[in-house]
């Protein structure tokens, strides 16, 4: 039974982790799901700590927790925690903003966390007194484990349409319940000594199990299901636009992608970059918003005159350089005000791209224009056309700083390459961004045109790049050809009252006329990188400033980064001497859950050690540290492969998906045939696994490249295919290490705790690690985390010897 058990609860749970990386998105903030990898896996740890504190302190207790009716119990009570600590979650006035500013924060970021690590705790009690017991099945219980926990990660994509977020949750807390009613109550195998649960207690749990799912039925049921519905931010726009009256939700749709609201209301007004010289009434609007934030604006253009609003827009700088163009690629990211610029133009032909598959049935159906449904990098490597305009509009979140965490690889180096590739003789590509004080995004995407012009070959970069801005936009032009007569954009700009910030031969008396700050920072920033690169000092510049402006590149696709931690305290100075500020930022957050959790693992692995009264039973060293290798090499291997995936899929949900379901079904192939390995093979295992390792950080980019231009189809299945070798091999030490290395239980149940504190640590600095160092570092770090268990098991080796 216990096998058993371990599958429907690892399914279940990993079920429960996916869904929640969805609620956090949608509840909080997108650099806030990385948490919940470090909560499931806490609840593991946890879990080894309890094991081997009472199976050292209550002699024989352990043992009997193995037996079925224990494990029943264990199970009713993972549905139940797991139920109850999502409602409680999508309830509880948590808001992480407010901490420096209210210590009852402090308490309800607590009370989430404890609850909501509770289901993971059941779970990994049940999967540590499957390696504690039954030594000598460690590859089946690992088998069972990953087998059921790469179900659970693809259990989401089907079924979220239907379901949504809340309901899909209860329910999927119920699969392990079918064991308790239906599995027949014997002595469990590994313990023949344990007597047969009474009759009475059989019932009991039986009817406890029953009610359980009657009162998951009245939840979900209540208002409508109303009560299990996640409830957005109050900071994301979709809360802010519901305040407005007469406005109401037409449509929501969830799949695992991200869940969208159609919106209908009369105050819905965008237009960023408007002019205020435009004196009209804009046209009607709706919007879709995904995951309560990023919307996507639709304009009902009745006739012309409802679009003409958009000539008036500072994107349209761009598409007077290039008057009746034949053919406009359009990349959609979020806004929507590049459409009718577009129509606006009097193309002859328009394209547009959008990866989410809802925004582009809803934009082609709202405007009868062909949409094609794909990762922008994927139609542009496939694809041997060439436009007029380029436009790519996408405006980050609405929230400064709540995507620093967000790969995103429209803005990268080799995107910019691929743009200008595409571009016809004279071609223009448009770009438009939020402005941000002090400047960074705009020193960053001028340096990422530059260098690319400069990579293509290109002679004197800057005189094909403009900057243009209002209060509170920016819109950068380059232009294939260089741009000699500059009239057209300074009559624009001054028509419009928009300030130049960089243009060919402008001087700065020119510059922050109509929106004036109190010096012309962006202009002034700009021009001092403009001549860092004239005079090859650019290196220099990007050291100096105190915010991380250089251009990145695929490695390290993070345009809203920009934090410098060397520079932390000039940033605080610059930004008013304001902790609230720096506390907005996704990376500030990633440091503070790292400490705590550096904290949290600190008890979990030296707690045991102090319980346990025989000297002789307590773990040794170099078992330990085999165990933190292990679960840190793992866990490495899998964020490695889902950051970069997201490059091959475009979406990092999809990538989260089939790379944890990919290395979670290798894995568990791995551990099954790890029943048939002698412990001699281990030092060759690993050997195995750090060449691959290697190989993949030297050969995975040209690879990925290539699958790159491949149909979606074909793409799909390389890319699961190519994480055969290292999560088959991935999936052999852990479970070698179990059966060769202990003997006893509960130095297995700390090994647990040493694998789970290792992979949650691991988790959280691998953010940090791709923000600083970039995404292929990653793999490198597996490959050390290898070498150190290689190291270890190949001193023991020698000793015995």
């Amino acid at each position: 039974m216990i096998l058993t058990a371990v599958f429907l609860l690892s399914l279940s749970a990993l079920t429960f982790e996916v869904l929640l990386t969805r609620v956090f998105s949608i509840g909080q903030w997108n650099h806030l799901s990385f948490m919940v990898i470090s909560i499931a896996l806490f609840g593991f740890a946890a879990s080894g700590t309890f094991l081997n504190i009472i199976d050292t302190r209550i002699k024989g207790w352990a043992k009997r927790l193995s037996a079925s009716g224990p494990i029943k119990i264990v199970i009713i009570l993972y549905t139940v925690t797991a139920i109850i600590s999502f409602i409680v979650l999508n309830r509880i006035p948590l808001d992480y903003f407010r901490l420096p500013l209210e210590p009852i924060q402090a308490f309800y970021l607590l009370t989430t966390y404890i609850l909501l690590a509770l289901p993971f705790f059941f779970t990994g009690l049940v999967i540590a007194l499957a390696y504690a017991f039954i030594p000598e099945k460690t590859g089946l219980v690992y088998f069972a484990s990953m087998a059921g926990s790469a179900c659970g990660a693809v259990i989401p994509v089907p079924l979220l349409p239907f379901l949504g977020e809340g309901r899909l949750i209860i329910l999927t807390a119920l699969i392990p319940l079918v064991i308790v009613p239906f599995e027949r109550t014997k002595t469990a195998k590994i313990h023949a000594s344990t007597k047969i649960v009474s009759r009475r207690k059989r019932l009991a749990l039986q009817a406890s199990s029953l009610v359980v799912f009657l009162i998951a039925g009245m939840i979900i049921s209540m208002g409508n299901g109303t009560m299990v519905k996640v409830k957005p931010s109050p900071y994301k726009a979709l809360s802010q636009t519901l305040q407005f009256p007469n406005t109401r939700i037409t449509e929501t749709v969830s799949s695992i992608r991200g869940r969208f609201d159609s919106i209908q209301s009369p105050y819905i007004r965008f237009a960023p970059g408007l002019s205020l010289k435009f004196t009209d009434i804009l046209p009607d609007q709706w919007a879709t918003f995904k995951d309560g934030d990023n919307p996507f604006s639709l304009y009902k253009l009745r006739s012309q005159k409802d679009g003409r609003f958009s000539k008036f827009t500072l994107p349209y700088a761009g598409y007077i350089l290039a008057p009746d163009p034949e053919h406009i690629l359009l990349i959609q990211s979020g806004g929507g005000s590049g459409i009718p610029c577009a129509m606006a133009s009097g193309t002859g032909k328009i394209t547009i791209v959008e990866q989410q598959p809802q925004i582009a049935r809803i934009v082609q159906r709202h405007y009868n224009i062909s949409v094609i449904n794909q990762n922008p990098r994927t139609f542009l490597t496939r694809s041997d056309k060439r436009f007029g305009i380029i436009h790519v509009e996408n405006w980050g979140s609405s929230l400064p700083g709540s995507d620093a965490l967000t790969q995103e690889y429209l803005f990268t180096i080799e995107s910019f390459s691929e743009y200008l590739n595409h571009l016809t003789k004279n071609g223009i590509l448009i770009i438009s961004r939020k402005l941000l004080l002090p400047p960074a995004d705009s020193i960053r995407l001028w340096a990422a045109a530059y260098e690319s012009l400069r990579f293509l070959g290109v002679k004197n970069p800057d005189q094909h790049i403009a900057v243009l801005r209002n209060w509170n936009t920016f819109t950068l032009i380059v232009s294939a050809q260089p741009l000699e007569d500059t009239s057209k954009l300074i009559d624009f700009a001054r028509n419009m009252n928009f300030d130049l910030v960089y243009l060919p031969g402008i001087t700065q008396k020119m510059v922050n006329r109509f929106n004036i700050f109190d010096a012309p920072y962006h202009f002034l920033e700009i021009n001092r990188l403009a001549e860092a690169y004239r005079s090859g000092t650019e290196k220099a510049y990007y050291q100096t400033y105190p915010l991380d402006v250089a251009p990145q590149k695929d490695s390290r696709p993070f345009p809203s980064r920009f934090l410098k931690w060397t520079r932390l305290k000039a940033l605080y100075k610059i930004t008013g001497s304001r902790f609230y500020s720096l506390f907005m930022s996704g990376e500030i957050i990633v440091a503070v859950v790292f400490f705590e959790a550096l904290v949290v693992a600190i008890i979990l692995l030296v707690l045991p050690l102090f319980a346990i009264p025989k000297e002789g039973q307590k773990p040794l060293l170099s078992h330990i540290l085999y165990f933190l290798a292990v679960g840190a090499g793992f866990m490495f291997i899998e964020l490695f492969f889902i950051k970069k995936y997201i490059f091959v899929f475009g979406d990092p949900v999809i990538s989260f998906t089939v790379v944890l379901a990919g290395i979670l079904v290798f894995s568990s192939f791995g551990g099954y045939w790890s029943q048939r390995i002698g412990p001699s093979g281990l030092r060759y295992i690993l050997i195995a696994l750090i060449a691959v390792l290697i190989f993949i950080f030297l050969g995975l980019n040209s690879i990925i490249y290539k699958i790159l231009g491949l149909s979606k189809i074909l793409r799909y299945i390389l890319a699961f295919l190519l994480l055969f070798p290292p999560g088959f091999l991935a999936g052999l030490p852990f479970p070698l290490g179990m059966r060769y290395l202990l003997n006893r239980p509960a130095q297995r149940a700390y090994a647990w705790t040493a694998n789970g504190c290792a992979s949650v640590l691991t988790a959280i600095v691998s953010a940090q690690i791709a923000l600083s160092l970039g995404i292929p570092t990653i793999i490198l770090c597996a490959a050390a985390a290898y070498l150190l268990a290689f190291l270890i098991n190949n001193t023991k080796i020698n000793r015995h010897k």
